[in-house]
């Protein structure tokens, strides 16, 4: 009898084959393929057939496992001391479903790895290559925020020298505010899934997810108004807990963010901003990369953003730092110099942030909850659109507080 496969079955089955042939490539073999090891080894190893029925996502996942492994190979040419954010380097899946969660830590390791000992040119070259590709991979997952999209069409800009934004984002005037919170477009009724089900964005039945803790189900309120949600916030936060499959990058998030606790305290001093809420943005906004713009991943430091936000700092020359960066970006997105700090607010601001649109479908936003029993899948994935199939691979930010929080690091209440 003849087995038929589906789109997805051959999509996944083949990048994980990808990734395991792009790991071992050696020092010589690297050199010998020149600047481009990807279409070097997989334009002679892949057969015709295979190469037929394979979409560009493949291949794009193929190359970060490659750029990885090339990455890696030069680390150990240049015997650069591993970092307490090393991972190991086992062959690096190119499952689609996972390769962000799998190849975040990597690339920030080898940046780090690079920063360990006196920098010298060939590993501030490194640092560099990897920052350039996290930060193509950060572009795989990170949808604009609602509030910097609406933002973004009505800045006025900067006033030469002054310093200060004329446009600058206000999305919590203050506690007891009742402001409408940013907007965003929601997609029409022909372009959601029918209730009950679920599809898989090619057309297959999505796998059945691993089991979780059975929680009291909480209702999502689809209310915008901070005093109405406030008690909601203490309650999920309380239930979430880490997926058992994101445990390990549950740990990791957690090393990151202690590692890092006094780059984000230096700003969080001079901004007002605490630093583990610094912290959270900047793994959702820039996927951790000390190496790109803090407002939005873009890289490198040395020009300013070209994606939503563009064009920050408005003045932005050479030598340019992440600090200087993330101070701006800070004062654009309107958390510098805010008051009141406590959970509720603090999760407030990160959803109203990122936009209601969540909320308004009454769903969990794994823009603060992803990684947790709390969300399972659904997200939007560009311009307003929602998927009921899509999920994040990017660990939510109410959970990092949560993982910080369960360790004494931080106190919230």
């Amino acid at each position: 009898m003849g087995c038929s496969r589906s789109r997805r079955q051959v999509l996944l089955g083949a990048g994980a084959s990808l990734g395991a042939l792009a790991v071992p490539v050696s020092a010589r073999a690297q050199a010998a393929m020149g600047g481009d090891p990807l279409s070097q080894l997989l334009g002679r190893v892949l057969p015709p057939q295979l190469r037929a029925v394979l979409p560009g996502e493949a291949f794009e996942a193929a190359e970060f496992v490659a750029g990885i492994a090339r990455l890696e190979s030069q680390a150990k040419l240049l015997r650069l001391p591993m970092s307490p954010l090393s991972v190991g380097e086992a062959p690096v899946s190119a499952d689609l479903d996972r390769l962000y969660e799998m190849a975040l830590p990597r690339l920030v390791a080898l940046i780090d790895r690079a920063e360990l000992r006196e920098i010298g040119l060939a590993e501030q070259g490194l640092a560099e290559q990897a920052g350039a590709l996290l930060a193509r991979l950060h572009d795989t997952q990170h949808v604009i925020p609602a509030s910097l999209g609406g933002f973004a069409l009505a800045l006025p800009g900067t006033s030469p020298g002054t310093g200060t934004d004329s446009g600058a984002l206000r999305l919590d005037p203050g506690a007891d505010s009742t402001a409408p919170a940013p907007d965003i477009s929601l997609p029409d009724a022909a372009d959601e899934a029918p209730p009950g089900a679920d599809p898989d964005p090619v057309g297959e039945p999505v796998p059945t997810p691993e089991p979780a803790p059975v929680l009291a189900p909480i209702r999502i309120s689809r209310s915008l108004r901070f005093a109405d949600i406030a008690a909601e916030y203490a309650q999920m936060f309380a239930a979430a807990a880490v997926r058992p499959a994101h445990a390990p990058s549950a740990r990791w998030h957690l090393a990151m963010m202690r590692q890092s606790k006094a780059r984000y305290s230096a700003v969080g001093d001079r901004s007002g901003v605490p630093w583990y809420f610094i912290a959270a943005i900047h793994g959702l906004e820039a996927s951790f990369n000390f190496r790109a713009h803090y407002h939005n991943g873009d890289h490198p430091l040395s020009q300013r953003t070209r994606q939503v936000p563009a064009g920050r700092p408005s003045v932005w020359l050479p030598p340019s730092s992440w600090e200087a960066s993330a101070a701006d970006a800070l004062r654009l997105m309107g958390f510098a110099g805010a008051k009141d700090w406590s959970l509720a607010r603090t999760l407030y601001r990160l959803e109203a942030f990122n936009g209601f649109g969540y909320r308004r479908l009454g769903r969990v936003s794994p823009y603060l909850w992803s990684f947790s029993t709390l969300y399972e899948r659904g997200k939007f994935v560009a311009d307003g659109r929602f998927s009921a199939a899509a999920r994040s691979q990017q660990c939510g930010t109410a959970v990092m507080l949560k993982l910080l929080a369960d360790e004494g690091e931080i106190e919230l209440a």
